[in-house]
């Protein structure tokens, strides 16, 4: 059972008072509730100086999802105002999960999405490509990034929404994927959508806390279309039919996917929007006379490396992004998040801009581009292999480089010799057909092999650079005279497959 604790810090003041709170603040947001025992959510009250207080509010996301999460804080703030009301009574979250499960017509749509479903997955795009930290195993560690823009900014992108027939989720989804594209230097990938529709059911859907939340698996293509409005109408058409088919969950999706591709495939960026809600503004306005404004918020999710947020507060929107900081670059990430704030100030105040090319955008407003030079080491030392391998059973025939698209340079033949070395002395790689379908670029590959090895790839990448590079120090050292490159390993194995 929830249980609200109080701590005492009227004497506190200034700068201990301020320690305190930002120490509080960092506890709670690593802190995991105790799931088994039944703990899903954990209340503190702060009581400060001059009677003020802070209320801190810590919910488990396995058991509540953001709208719950809004009706929980609405009827507490409604106990809050009156203690004798009585809010039980009526189906519960349980009750909902039983009837939609025996539900007839609800099992006869969720087998149709399925086979719906099963047919898009061999076209679904690799996720996007983060530029990770050398230092990527340390303790998992969060960190919030947030701007909001005014009531008039949000108006203004309303407006332009309503203009290319959009939804303003749509828009500013659309923005974001131009965003990390560049980032990222890449133009094909996947985001993940939440949704939070509550079929009816029991007939008090709205009043019911629990895990309502769904996923839709959003296919980003950049070479397709030619400015900002194209690519949002374009996801607009996406979007409604992925509603239309949410029926079989996401995660079942991603499920079929990983056993299709034979890896874990995992939804590193996730985009979550409040702005087409019915209810509008995250709170009630209950909430925000009982409680007072927002003060600070965060959410962690499992295999999420960047959750973008946006949501209406006050009038306004807040961008809230929470950050896996200890996975991801953190330099990179700061200037992708910039880039996104700058990019929406600037279609607010001039919509034409959705009428302008992908490249004037990305070149105007220096959307961040600096994926390579924040790459770790190892992970740089992977790419020079798989680059320096293709090179060599393509001859001089062709230019490779990280980001070379694989099918218009090498052969089926040539990709067969590169699939066999590598999964001869890189076993657990297990590198497949299919995976140079989807991971088309050797960085890409490379990045494969580095997640399915556990990063044992890397040093092997190492140890081979070294091995065929008179300089040992190949971390810096770009491989270029063939005639000193040896062709064998130390076991006497010959490494070039091409027969010459």
């Amino acid at each position: 059972m929830p249980v609200l604790e109080t701590e005492d810090l009227s004497a506190l003041r200034g700068t201990s008072l301020h320690r305190h709170l930002a120490a509080k603040r960092r506890a709670w947001a690593e802190q995991a509730l105790d799931l088994i025992e039944g703990q899903a959510t954990a209340f503190s009250l702060s009581l400060l100086p001059g009677g003020r207080t802070r209320l801190h509010v810590d919910a488990d996301m396995i058991a509540i999802d953001p709208v719950s999460f809004r009706v929980m804080m609405d009827d507490l703030a409604a106990l809050y105002q009156e203690p004798q009301s009585n809010r039980t009574g009526g189906a519960r979250f349980f009750d909902w999960l039983d009837s939609m499960s025996v539900e007839a017509e609800h099992n006869r749509q969720r087998e149709r999405d399925r086979l719906w479903w099963q047919e898009k997955l061999a076209d679904l795009p690799p996720a996007p490509l983060l530029p990770l930290r050398p230092d990527g195993r340390a303790r998992r560690k969060n960190r919030r990034l947030a701007t909001r823009l005014s009531c008039a900014q949000r108006h203004a992108l309303e407006n332009a929404a309503r203009a290319l027939r959009v939804t303003p989720t749509t828009l500013l989804l659309g923005l974001f994927a131009i965003a990390l594209g560049r980032a990222t230097q890449c133009d094909r990938f996947r985001l993940n959508l939440p949704i939070f529709w509550r079929a009816p059911a029991v007939g008090n859907e709205d009043q019911l806390v629990g895990e309502f939340s769904n996923l839709l698996i959003v296919a980003i293509d950049l070479h397709t279309v030619d400015t900002a409005g194209a690519l949002c109408q374009e996801l607009q058409t996406q979007i409604f039919e992925l509603l239309a088919h949410s029926a079989y969950p996401g995660v079942n999706v991603m499920r079929d996917l990983s056993r299709r591709r034979g890896d874990l495939e995992v939804s590193p960026v996730v985009f979550s929007s409040g702005l087409s809600s019915t209810v509008g503004e995250l709170f009630s306005e209950r909430v925000r006379r009982v409680f007072g404004k927002l003060n600070w918020v965060t959410s962690q999710g499992p295999q999420v490396t960047l959750d973008v947020q946006v949501a209406v507060v006050d009038g306004g929107l807040l961008i809230n992004w929470d950050v896996r900081i200890d996975a991801v670059a953190r330099d990179w990430v700061i200037d992708l998040f910039n880039s996104y704030s700058r990019l929406l100030r600037k279609v607010s105040d001039q919509p034409d801009l959705l009428s302008a090319s992908l490249s004037r955008l990305s070149d105007e407003f220096q959307l961040a581009g600096r994926s390579g030079d924040l790459v770790s080491r190892s992970a740089s030392d992977a790419e020079k292999m798989v680059v320096h391998l293709m090179k060599r059973l393509c001859g001089d025939r062709s230019v490779i480089e990280a980001d070379t698209d694989i099918a218009t340079i090498m052969a089926e033949n040539e990709l067969a010799d590169f699939r066999g070395f590598i999964n001869r002395y890189i076993p657990s790689c297990a590198l497949s057909e299919e995976d140079f379908r989807t991971h088309n670029t050797p960085r890409r590959i490379a990045e494969l092999m580095r997640r399915r090895t556990n990063e044992i790839s890397e040093l092997i990448a190492g140890a081979f650079l070294k091995s065929v590079c008179s300089d040992a120090r190949t971390g810096d050292a770009e491989i270029q005279d063939q005639r000193r490159l040896p062709t064998h390993f130390g076991d006497g194995t010959p490494y070039r497959t091409k027969r010459s």
